[in-house]
């Protein structure tokens, strides 16, 4: 099925690749993008897609090989321990939620910058391509990434459209929500676990540093044209896969991250 869409595309069989593979990834961000900004935690998943590259690394230390999979793999865990580092801070250290943000992400980015740069001089020439997941390459995806991202997308999007009224009423009025007998924590291991997905997904095409801008800047775009939040979740993601697609097509002609 992909490869036939693949083909209806009048692109070159590289650059139809790079285009849906990145839309698909830019509509998943866009629309798991308002969990984090109308709750205005719009760095919580910089903070997170930071946290990846120590996990890559760990996972590049621990086997040996630069497999994809076993990559992401570290990244999820490590963007999960993150988030919810950042969770504790809040509740258990009673910081305020941009200073649990700063001391997650500065940590985080430091410890991964360390390690990438201690493999980098070890000379080991199976460490080739990790430094993607801190700009990004577009033009390394492939069919088998499109398909992850489709099946991981649906089961996301799966879950918001089911939960969509507690998500909602999360947002706008945890008060309410929590008197109603939901607890808030459990919403937020699903948010959360969520927005991780999101970064997971995308990290590797968009890179660490940049991929926060894939999940803020189309719900900010989409909120100036609609206030509900059933027709901003869609439309968010509409314009995440539209930037995604133009993002991947310039990188891939220009050569650049």
């Amino acid at each position: 099925m992909i490869g036939t869409v693949l083909a209806a595309l009048p692109l070159s069989y590289p650059d139809a690749v790079v285009v849906v593979g990145t839309a698909v990834v830019g509509f998943v961000a866009g629309a798991l993008g308002p969990l984090a900004v109308l709750r205005r935690r719009s760095m919580f998943g910089d903070a997170m897609s930071h946290g990846t590259l120590s996990g890559v690394a760990v996972a590049f230390l621990l086997t040996g090989a630069a497999v994809p999979e076993t990559l992401l793999l570290g990244a999820t865990v490590s963007a999960a321990l993150a988030a919810f580092a950042m969770i504790a801070l809040e509740r258990v250290g009673r910081l305020r939620p941009d200073a649990a943000i700063g001391v997650v992400l500065s940590i985080s980015l430091t410890l991964g910058i360390v390690l990438l740069t201690h493999i980098a001089d070890t000379g080991d020439s199976a460490q080739a391509g990790l430094n993607t997941y801190l700009l990004g390459q577009a033009a390394g995806m492939t069919e088998r990434d499109i398909a992850v991202a489709l099946v991981l997308g649906a089961v996301a999007l799966t879950v918001v459209t089911v939960g969509f009224r507690l998500l909602r009423s999360a947002t706008f009025d945890p008060g309410f929500t929590a008197v109603a007998g939901v607890p808030t924590w459990a919403v937020d291991v699903v948010s959360t676990g969520l927005l991780a997905l999101a970064v997971v997904l995308g990290v590797r095409t968009v890179g660490a540093i940049l991929m926060v801008a894939l999940l803020v800047a189309p719900v900010v775009a989409a909120r100036q044209v609609t206030r509900r939040l059933s027709a901003l979740v869609p439309l968010s993601g509409l314009v995440g896969a539209v930037c995604g697609a133009a993002g991947g097509m310039l990188s891939g002609r220009a050569e650049l991250p």
